[in-house]
């Protein structure tokens, strides 16, 4: 996505600052370029990247799935008309009660990584599909979920197994090879490992039906990463040559909205520290740059202004001495009320921000 100077000090003139630029055009486009390149494979949205409704009515429109991770999320979906067939619910652990009410509202497979989830499930839901979470261990990511959430590969079968004992529907497998992968490798060892446990489960005449390769997919931050269509390429030949008539889905979330956003943020303080100058934000670590944190990402800047570029804190408006977004920048000389542009800014910015210090959240704006 693209913004020009002008643009962007009229939508600051209309709209005031900070603002989250989503372009819906985008997200359909990148929807559309990894539904090309692994077109074996359903996509589902993954609505926790970015669940703000201009998101999810766009995605929908583009026919894409949606991956759900809460009843919250699951309801902002259904708004749109989607239906449920398009909608997976991903979260293996799900709080008490919430089986039943996400089965009144359609959810037909639930996703387990343990004995007690596949219990609960089996009490508050008998007889639906579950689908069993594997674990992967991933040194080339950013954020490892295999922390958190899977089972491990040799504890598979007992679990598949006790599913058919609940009186359960083991429709297959799942795995996520963890945030920001830089290589497609883990995919393929972890598809190869998965063929092993289909195999071994036909043989017991209990053949599973799909299989889910997460998400994962990488975009570049200040350090560029593969390009997608060699990225995509190993992973679509190992699904051929392990799983050529299997239902393949995948939960891409970052690769689609992160891209499709872009933050304007106006300097409203500034101070010389230690020799060093500091730019205080109207945006910052506890809003839309919340993905600095829990998402660990390092945004690129670009400044309107020109200039010889000088090494610089960029701290946001908090009244807290953690509120910095990054203390090495270099950029050229601001002012007070000069804007500051930061790329890919549409996934885990505006899903994990708070409104801290009572600051509200950054307004968003849809533009094509």
């Amino acid at each position: 996505m693209i913004l020009s100077p002008d643009h962007a000090r009229q939508l600051v003139a209309q709209h005031g600052s900070p603002l989250l630029l989503v372009s819906t055009n985008t997200l359909q486009q990148r929807y559309r370029i990894l539904a090309d390149l692994l077109s074996r494979v359903g996509l589902y949205y993954a609505v926790k990247s970015n669940p703000h409704p201009a998101v999810l009515k766009a995605l929908a429109e583009a026919g894409s799935g949606f991956d759900v991770a809460s009843e919250a999320e699951l309801d902002a979906v259904l708004k749109y008309g989607v239906a449920s067939e398009r909608i997976i619910y991903t979260n293996p652990i799900k709080p008490m009660g919430a089986i039943g009410r996400l089965s009144e509202k359609g959810v037909a497979t639930y996703f387990y990584d343990n004995d007690l989830e596949l219990e609960k499930i089996a009490r508050d839901c008998p007889g639906v599909r579950v689908i069993l979470r594997i674990n992967v261990i991933n040194p080339n990511c950013v954020v490892d979920l295999g922390q958190k959430f899977g089972c491990h590969v040799s504890a598979a079968e007992p679990l598949l197994m006790k599913a058919i004992q609940l009186g359960l529907h083991p429709a297959g497998l799942s795995f996520h090879v963890g945030s920001q992968t830089s290589i497609p490798q883990p995919y393929a060892d972890t598809i190869s490992a998965c063929k092993n446990i289909f195999n071994h489960m036909a043989l017991q005449g209990l053949p599973l039906e799909v299989l889910d390769i997460g998400g994962g997919f990488p975009i570049p931050y200040k350090a560029n990463t593969m390009p997608i269509d060699a990225f995509c390429k190993p992973i679509a030949a190992a699904l051929d040559r392990y799983f050529p008539n299997t239902k393949i889905i995948a939960e891409p979330g970052r690769f689609i909205s992160g891209p499709a956003a872009q933050l304007v943020t106006r300097v409203i303080g500034k101070e010389t520290r230690n020799g060093i100058v500091w730019y205080y934000l109207d945006d910052g670590i506890y809003g839309s740059f919340s993905g600095c944190i829990f998402d660990h990402a390092s945004y690129q800047f670009t400044s309107l202004n020109e200039g010889e570029l000088r090494p610089c804190v960029l701290a946001g408006p908090t009244c807290d001495s953690f509120d910095i977004i990054s203390s090495g920048e270099y950029l050229p000389p601001m002012e007070i009320g000069d804007i500051l542009i930061a790329e890919n800014m549409g996934a885990y910015t505006n899903a994990s921000a708070t409104t801290f210090n009572g600051i509200p959240l950054t307004k968003v704006v849809e533009i094509n």
